[in-house]
């Protein structure tokens, strides 16, 4: 399992060129997605800046995503994964967002809106937005981050090269 380098790089160029900036807010892969696209070599020119928020409370505080809708969907939602791209537009305004959260691994807060393997991705560029639901089915946690980023990579290039 590889991260997508040839395609990391020919969105980062793309970006670089467009003059677009980028923002992330991430849970459950905390922080890995921006770990990868720091060390894109164009990366400087547009990586604007990322929040982890691997808390529920990180995510109530800073993206301002409503505690009711935690509560009604769960932390690892598609609704919440929108709500929080749309707080990360208000705290690091950039032309891409990029919010993903969802289960790397089992734990006893299983619900019945995700399970393990399942990961919810909300990108925006330019007020283009897909927001889905992925599944999965590695039971390594570090498959599941790779595969996600890799899916990433694909909506990005379906918004940036249309």
């Amino acid at each position: 399992m590889k991260i997508n380098e040839k395609k990391l790089n020919r969105i980062g160029e793309q970006i670089k060129l467009k003059g677009y900036k980028m923002s992330l807010a991430e849970s459950m892969p905390a922080g890995f997605f921006t770990s990868i696209w720091s060390l894109q070599t164009e990366s400087g020119n547009y990586l604007h800046g990322s929040i982890v928020c691997y808390a529920e409370k990180i995510k109530k505080e800073v993206l301002k995503v409503p505690g009711s809708l935690i509560d009604q969907y769960s932390a690892e939602s598609k609704q919440v994964t929108e709500a929080m791209l749309v707080g990360l537009a208000k705290v690091i305004p950039a032309d891409i967002h990029i919010a993903v959260t969802g289960k790397a691994f089992s734990d006893s807060e299983e619900n019945s809106n995700s399970i393990r393997g399942d990961v919810f991705l909300c990108i925006s560029c330019k007020n283009k937005v897909i927001s889905q639901k992925f599944q999965y089915s590695s039971r390594n946690a570090a498959h599941i981050f790779i595969s996600a980023f890799n899916t990433s990579l694909d909506i990005l290039e379906s918004l940036l090269f249309k």
